[in-house]
């Protein structure tokens, strides 16, 4: 099942021009035209950082000015390709927090609606 999930991610990013431009993480207040793709900056080093630990990846979604709901999917994934966490539902105004350990990792936001997200970790 991971196998399939995998290949279903990476489609999806393939098949996604706007996925392949990456925002950073930490970012505020981006907008999401159907894909935003977001990452940790990786290091020349894909060996993890043992001294970080667990964290918390943190994704609020926002409507535009005037929109009354939203909604967006969001998955988490490492950037070493071992882990996809989601996907997650997510409504407007509302924060989701997964926890993640001290490999790298990205952020996949989908959504038919105009959604503006942040992306940060704690």
């Amino acid at each position: 099942m991971k196998t399939v999930a995998l290949f279903l991610f990476a489609g999806l990013i393939l098949a996604a021009p706007v996925a392949k431009a990456q925002n950073p993480i930490p970012s505020w207040n981006v907008a999401v035209n159907s894909v935003a793709n977001f990452q940790e900056s990786s290091s020349k080093s894909t060996c993890s950082n043992p001294l970080r630990g667990k964290r918390n990846m943190n994704i609020k979604a926002r409507g535009a000015e005037g929109q009354s709901s939203c909604q967006a999917t969001v998955w988490v994934y490492s950037l070493d390709e071992q882990d996809i966490l989601g996907p997650y539902p997510i409504q407007c105004e509302e924060t989701i927090i997964v926890e993640i350990d001290e490999r790298e990792w990205g952020v996949l936001v989908e959504s038919e609606d105009h959604v503006y997200v942040d992306v940060w970790i704690e």
